[in-house]
């Protein structure tokens, strides 16, 4: 073993200095590369991490931006209802549609909004059920007024024809060139009966109707006053969205912009019904 152990000295003696040299220099060479790789995995790994945080997000955004895209119009639905409420010619039943069918997109929200988001989107949707309730209880009467009306005017028309009626049985009986006294003025009494009574039902069609036109006007006056409250309200929510997907704005700044809007839907509407006003036989 001594004797191998020697051996060893013997030959590390005869190894050139050079080569010691080489040796080191090779080491440190190597060592550089590999801490050299090690910073280049650690940068490697964070910008894999980086990536896939981008793409996360992004991927978040773009559902968010979906699912609020959606609510949006389903919300845009539900505020054109509000107006749909004052044509008094749409069924109760028909009158919310709409909104019922788009209505799910809402409450798909509720997954990934915010706290803010969640907060103002309920604050909206339960002003917006409650105001429903308001326009569905004052809609009612004038509805069934309105249905009266088309009776009234279908019984016009039934007086109508039977005038008719009897002026061909007057024209038949004139051609026939009888002489019947008695039926002759049954068939006058029943022209008279029937002119009167078409007369009646005409007058008390036109006072109905000008009585329902003022109450319906009162009532798309608040049917579009309903409608910009709920603009109003929708404001928050609207800037939340935003702010999620990206998008800031200025409360303050959009308020005005539907503040704009809401003057310049007044003066239509004021148009609208200055035009309307001389079918007021009442002048209200």
């Amino acid at each position: 073993m001594v004797p191998l152990f020697f051996e060893l000295l013997t030959l590390l003696d005869k190894i050139p200095t050079t080569f010691w040299g080489v040796l080191a220099g090779s080491l440190f060479s190597l060592g550089g590369v590999l801490l050299s790789n090690r910073a280049n995995d650690r940068r490697h790994k964070a910008q894999l991490d980086h990536d896939r945080a981008l793409r996360n997000r992004e991927r978040e955004l773009s559902l968010r931006k979906d699912v609020y895209l959606a609510a949006a119009e389903a919300i845009s639905v539900g505020l054109t209802t509000v107006g749909r409420f004052a044509d008094l010619s749409i069924p109760h039943n028909k009158l919310m549609e709409g909104y019922v069918e788009k209505s799910a997109a809402i409450t798909k929200v509720h997954v990934i909004a915010k706290e803010e988001t969640a907060r103002a989107l309920t604050n909206f949707t339960v002003e917006l059920g409650a105001t429903y309730l308001r326009l569905f209880a004052k809609r009612y009467p004038l509805v069934a007024e309105n249905d009266r009306l088309k009776i009234i005017n279908e019984q016009v028309v039934g007086f109508g024809k039977e005038q008719d009626r009897m002026l061909e049985l007057m024209k038949q009986y004139n051609i026939e060139g009888t002489a019947d006294p008695r039926k002759w003025k049954a068939i006058q009494d029943n022209f008279d009966f029937e002119q009167k009574r078409a007369s009646e039902s005409i007058k008390e069609h036109e006072t109905s109707a000008s009585t329902l036109l003022s109450k319906q006007l009162e009532y798309m006056k608040e049917c579009s006053s309903e409608s910009t409250r709920l603009g109003k309200i929708l404001v928050p929510l609207l800037v939340a969205v935003r702010s999620e997907l990206e998008l800031p704005i200025s409360e303050t700044a959009y308020a005005q912009i539907i503040e704009d809007g809401v003057e310049r839907q007044q003066i239509n509407l004021g148009e609208f019904l200055q035009s309307v006003a001389p079918l007021n036989k009442d002048g209200k």
